[in-house]
């Protein structure tokens, strides 16, 4: 009966022996996974800030081929108004009496839409 308390003895020093290891165990692998989580949340912000550089970097490209766009079409605007200003003044030198005409039909009929809609 000794001998089977004593083995009784030894198998409950060794789980005890066993269970702090597994303990010590859980305890690295948790510190070892903090250690992991950090590292990885350095590499989502490292990564973060390169994605924020590079959509800066394209919304302003974007921003001055829109601006390059932009002055390109109102220069061609300009140059077609001024062309037809000129060809206007042209008609209505070559016929004035024509050009007045047309004048006084566009004024009539502006005035008649005006008057409808009051």
């Amino acid at each position: 009966m000794a001998t089977r308390a004593k083995t009784a003895s030894n198998n409950s020093a060794d789980a005890d022996t066993g269970t702090a290891q597994d303990a010590e165990a859980i305890e690295q692998n948790i510190e070892r996974l903090r250690g992991d989580i950090a590292a990885l949340a350095q590499s989502i912000t490292r990564y973060g800030a390169g994605k924020t550089d590079e959509v800066k970097m394209r919304a302003s490209k974007t921003g001055r081929d829109l601006a390059k766009t932009s002055q390109e079409t109102l220069d061609s605007l300009s140059e077609e108004l001024s062309g037809l200003e000129e060809a206007i003044s042209t008609r209505v030198r070559d016929k004035p009496l024509q050009s007045l005409g047309i004048a006084a039909g566009i004024g009539f009929l502006i005035a008649a839409v005006w008057s409808s809609r009051r």
